[in-house]
């Protein structure tokens, strides 16, 4: 819902980048960026806004192809032959410090402490392993009518830690929204959208050698995935919107510090959105002293971003602490591969900071019965249980093992999801060292169906492979004597007349000179003939490149001489 992905690679443009355009060009990339921010449009801003910008409609355009053909503005086609630009999501991060002060810096950094009125949840990340391993296990049907049973929504509905209330504030559209509460159909439209899960005839089954790819992502890059799907799924398409959500991430300071949201026009959306960040994890909702909004992250913001291209996960692998009583409390250190596991082979008993699991006697038997040996399963507590094996854990883990090979359960045999199921092993040797390098696929797409409601993608269009003309001609512009754009000449009232219309039809900027100053006008109207007016745009300042305009009416008798400004790129 927020901003649209490239149709082919990302666009490798960055602040320095930035910095290189051309003065013009920066103010139109701008002007497009706070008006439109990652969202489509059909057309440039109408002439009144460029001349508030101090810019000519010749100017803009002349600026647009450039941009355009710099690629930080792409296009696309439509069915109809419509054509759609916009700016690619890759390039939202770098834009939005860019122009951070012309959209309005609306996340700033507290000196003090705030009141939590929403605390964050633990990460969407363990909780989405957690749903994989309950689908994996107990199977989850639809009926005739391609919905899930109404008992298995209940059932995922109390197995997770989110609840329906942290998504209020998310104006997300789905349906059957009478049988799915908010949060089922968010997981659910999460696995789906990630291609963890999808949706056959009959039933919703993971995706095995997906889940492969996703169980090698260390907790960082799983929440920026997550994170990434949840800004393009849920966050409102509004430009206002869109560029608060990137301040968000863009702006705030590390995690853990508080951040005063300043918007008050758009405060319960905004509120919305942080409450499903907390929902999710992320971070927590607070206020003030004096009742304004604030947010901190939980989780490292630049951590989520585009721009970060390389995410090593430097952590030490952390295990958790088994008890006599077969409980074991897990650290949030603990790596998404551990997790797993447990949720193999134990119960979860709580889901906080500090989680528990239990080993109990059924949970073993079904995992032995899945096709896990003994062995595999004490060499897995060996290496990660911190404190080693109790003693009488141990033993009662061998004794149900012996029962299992004494009355074999019957159970559905599922592919063994911690071996890659397609694939060759150097395959599976790319894709650790892709992993660990940072690079690799995004698990999203928007091809990727979920269960929410969202705008129609860009993706899928016919790319704009059109050749962008640099340079553009002005209609008649052979039929003009050179002098009106190359000199500063005196002329008749009758022949200043017709230069004046003739910047207001091709749209570009006057000069103007009396008495050694010098304006630049972007022309409007002539009124009269014998005895005419010229109103338009002024620039305040004696520079072509000022932005400030103020309107203003001048007769013929208030300057000297004159001559059309045209932009660099007219053909001439």
């Amino acid at each position: 819902m927020s901003s649209f992905e490239p149709i082919d690679e990302p666009v490798v443009l960055n602040l320095d980048s930035w910095s290189k355009l051309a003065w013009v060009e920066q103010k139109v990339l701008g002007a497009i960026f706070h008006k439109h921010a990652g969202q489509p449009f059909s057309s440039l801003l109408p002439r009144e806004q460029w001349a508030i910008e101090g810019l000519s409609v010749a100017e803009a355009k002349s600026s647009f192809a450039n941009l355009r053909q710099q690629r930080w503005i792409e296009s696309v086609h439509k069915s109809w032959g419509e054509r759609l630009f916009y700016i690619p999501a890759s390039l939202m991060e770098t834009l939005t410090i860019a122009y951070a002060q012309r959209v309005g810096i609306t996340v700033k950094q507290m000196a003090q402490h705030a009141h939590v009125l929403q605390e964050g949840k633990p990460d969407i990340a363990a909780e989405l392993l957690h749903l994989i391993a309950w689908i994996k296990r107990e199977g989850l049907p639809l009926t005739g009518k391609g919905t899930i049973h109404k008992k298995r929504v209940q059932k995922l509905s109390v197995i997770t830690v989110l609840s329906s209330t942290d998504f209020d504030g998310l104006s997300i559209r789905y349906e059957h929204s009478d049988l799915y509460p908010t949060h089922v159909a968010i997981l659910l439209d999460l696995l789906l959208s990630l291609n963890l899960v999808q949706k056959s005839d009959d039933r919703i089954q993971i995706v095995d050698h997906r889940l492969q790819k996703w169980l090698k992502l260390s907790w960082r890059q799983m929440h920026r995935e997550i994170y990434q799907a949840c800004m393009k799924r849920y966050g409102e398409a509004e430009p206002a919107l869109q560029h608060f959500r990137y301040q968000l991430a863009v702006l705030a300071p590390e995690k853990n510090i508080w951040c005063h949201i300043e918007n008050s026009e758009l405060k319960p959306r905004v509120r919305g959105w942080l409450c499903a960040l907390a929902g999710w994890g992320y971070g927590e909702v607070g206020e003030d002293q004096s009742g304004g909004l604030a947010f901190r992250w939980l989780i490292e913001p630049q951590s989520l971003l585009n721009r970060e291209q390389k995410m090593i996960n430097q952590t030490e692998p952390c295990g958790f602490y088994m008890q006599p009583d077969f409980e074991m409390l897990v650290p949030p250190e603990a790596g998404p591969d551990v997790i797993w596991m447990l949720e193999q082979c134990a119960e979860r008993v709580t889901r906080d900071r500090m989680s528990i699991y239990r080993m109990t006697r059924e949970r073993f038997i079904s995992v032995i019965a899945r096709g896990y040996e003994l062995p595999e399963v004490i060499e897995f507590l060996d290496q990660y249980a911190l404190t080693g094996i109790p003693e009488n854990v141990r033993v009662a883990l061998e004794d149900w093992a012996k029962e299992t090979d004494a009355a074999p359960l019957t159970v559905d045999q599922h592919t063994d999801v911690m071996e890659v199921s397609t694939g060759s092993a150097d395959d599976s040797k790319l894709l650790e060292k892709d992993v660990l390098s940072g690079v690799y696929s995004s698990f999203y797409t928007p091809d990727n169906q979920g269960l929410v409601d969202i705008p129609a993608s860009l993706h899928g269009l016919e790319r704009d492979h059109s050749v962008i003309e640099k340079k553009f001609s002005l209609l008649g512009f052979e039929e003009i004597p050179e002098t009106w754009y190359k000199e500063w000449r005196r002329y008749h009232s009758s022949t200043a007349r017709q230069i004046a219309a003739k910047a207001i039809e091709w749209q570009t900027k006057l000069g103007i000179q009396q008495e050694n100053r010098t304006q630049y006008l972007i022309p409007h109207q002539v009124e009269g003939h014998e005895q005419w007016t010229l109103s338009g745009w002024c620039m305040l300042d004696s520079s072509e490149n000022t932005s400030e305009t103020e309107w203003r009416t001048f007769s013929p008798s208030e300057w000297d001489t004159m001559r059309l400004i045209l932009p660099d790129d007219v053909i001439t």
